[in-house]
């Protein structure tokens, strides 16, 4: 028993030291693929649903990925809920480095650090979380 617990826990310290990029086989054959200096995938066309840092994105959409294989952006195929915002589905989201939500297109009526934000409109955040922008009701 002691050995199967000290092969789990080596296996978790080796495995968490490094993310690992995101794999070129989830790109669109023929569609623009970029690299990072280093090899890692920047950005490419998705060639089906995938899921990515949590986020499901669409098919055939742009996705974007920070060096270390974060997502940074894609359009998404269902809506996303990040700490009570509710993004839209088949919208653009984009992330901070640190995971945290940057931006999305809002489903329903949220409010953010005491102001109202309408759906089916733009929500930008500062990585702090708090509100960095949105459209207010007329």
């Amino acid at each position: 028993m002691k050995q199967v617990l000290l092969i789990l826990f080596l296996l978790l310290v080796v495995g968490t030291d490094r993310v690992m990029a995101v794999d070129a086989s989830i790109c669109n054959p023929g569609s623009d693929i970029l690299y990072y200096p280093n090899g890692d995938l920047k950005s490419c066309n998705l060639k089906d649903i995938t899921r990515l840092s949590g986020v499901t994105c669409n098919q055939l959409s742009n996705a974007e990925f920070y060096e270390l294989g974060m997502l940074k952006s894609c359009v998404t195929k269902n809506f996303f809920n990040y700490e009570g915002l509710i993004c839209n589905e088949y919208s653009a989201i984009s992330f901070y480095e640190s995971g945290k939500l940057e931006g999305c297109v809002l489903a329903t009526r949220a409010e953010v650090d005491g102001k109202m934000c309408v759906e089916q409109q733009p929500i930008t955040l500062f990585e702090t979380g708090k509100l960095k922008s949105c459209s207010a009701p007329r």
